[in-house]
């Protein structure tokens, strides 16, 4: 469909008018006569309406009339160049400074964050002067240079480099090169846009859930971590976790802004000690960020019948879960030192959520929810191991509940 807004633009300062006339009227007695009152050359372009004005059920009809009212130009369908140099040969004021730029080299595509790239566009000078201007580059929110092109030969095409830019920003970021020739009749071509992409590769373990900060000895924990990845893509992401002496490795396939459960093999808690805990998380792709990429802790291993603080001393914990003797139900205590934010879920061996047991603020103090064995969808569970997960401001803890109904 015609430009008639590009048309107007470039040619209207030079004696050009675009409108649009309905094909019933008459050639001879209405738009002949109309052409001849106006000074300008104008377009019939029934495009600009198109559900009203079609010819053949389909076809744009088009004409370029002069100042005369002789038909310079008349076809079915549209052809931008011709309809360009119709009007161009039939301008009052003619055109004669005319560059533009023809393509926007780089940066352009996908390209990962901390990649230096050299921003390059190819310039054109569609007239006859010799010209001078200059030329911007502008790339997302902290690259803005401006160049000077000297001495740009009629017909001829240049190629511009910029300084460097290095990709920081995430995401798509918009790009432009602009050509700034004060006098230059033809203002369509001066400008293009476009955009790069910036992937950036950053997942991070950003909760260490099991082992709690202290076990009994002879305890058999699985131990599990919360994953995120922050990055702009899809990531394959491979979890390291260490007790000690223990080490074991997970995969997890992770989605942009998605977080998962890494569950990695059980632990045994044997001999009463401090043990280091590290969990860290490497994407396959290289990871970008590497701050967020590792967590650690440690963990007390209590002799059997030691008490980890004064008995009576209100404290957080998760106490655990203990059968309901009347029914598939479950028994989950816990204990808060203060008033906090608490969230309790429960979680299948993969990782999968599978209810949210609590998710508020509660006062401090002994608590109790009854699980019933059954989903957030209402649907009763199989039988088997499952986690529950308490967070109550910075405390982290994980027990195990074992379902045989």
């Amino acid at each position: 469909m015609p430009r008639l807004s590009v048309f107007h633009n470039d040619y209207g300062p030079h004696g050009f008018e675009a409108i649009a006339i309905n094909l019933s009227e008459d050639m001879e007695a209405i738009i002949k006569p109309w052409a001849r009152q106006n000074t300008n050359v104008y377009l019939r372009d029934p495009g600009t309406v198109w559900n009203l004005y079609k010819h053949n059920s389909s076809i744009p009809l088009n004409y370029v009339i002069d100042t005369a009212g002789v038909i310079r130009f008349w076809q079915e369908g549209y052809t931008e160049a011709s309809i360009k140099s119709i009007i161009e040969s039939n301008l009052p004021d003619p055109i004669q400074h005319d560059v533009g730029v023809s393509k926007l080299v780089a940066p352009t595509g996908t390209v990962d964050s901390g990649t230096v790239v050299t921003p390059a566009c190819s310039l054109h000078n569609y007239r006859s002067y010799t010209e001078t201007y200059p030329v911007r580059m502008h790339i997302g929110d902290g690259y803005d240079t401006t160049l000077t092109v000297t001495n740009h030969a009629p017909g001829q095409t240049v190629y511009l480099e910029f300084p460097q830019w290095t990709a920081l920003e995430r995401g798509n970021v918009a790009v432009s090169c602009s050509t700034g020739l004060a006098d230059d009749d033809i203002v369509s071509n001066d400008k293009v846009a476009g955009t790069v992409t910036v992937n950036v590769y950053d997942v991070a373990v950003t909760a260490i859930f099991a082992p709690p900060d202290s076990v009994d000895s002879g305890a058999v924990i699985v131990p599990m971590a919360e994953i995120q990845n922050f990055g702009t893509m899809t990531d394959l992401v491979t979890v390291h976790f260490r007790i000690g002496s223990y080490y074991d490795t997970v995969r997890l396939s992770m989605k942009i802004g998605g977080t998962d459960t890494a569950v990695l093999g059980s632990w045994t808690a044997m001999a009463p000690g401090t043990y280091p805990v590290r969990c860290s998380a490497a994407s396959w792709r290289g990871d970008m960020v590497p701050t967020n990429d590792e967590l650690s802790k440690s963990v007390v291993v209590l002799a059997m019948g030691v008490e980890e603080q004064p008995v009576g001393a209100l404290r957080f914990a998760l106490l655990g879960g203990s059968r309901s003797p009347s029914g598939p139900q479950t028994a989950i205590r816990y204990s808060l030192a203060q008033a906090s934010p608490v969230d309790l879920r429960i979680y299948s061996t993969t990782g999968k959520l599978v209810r949210t047991l609590r998710s508020g603020i509660e006062a401090a103090g002994l608590h109790q929810v009854v699980w019933n064995r059954s989903d957030d969808l209402g649907q009763p569970v199989g039988r088997g191991t499952y986690f529950c997960r308490m967070t109550a401001g910075s405390f982290r803890a994980v027990s195990k509940l074992t379902t045989i109904e």
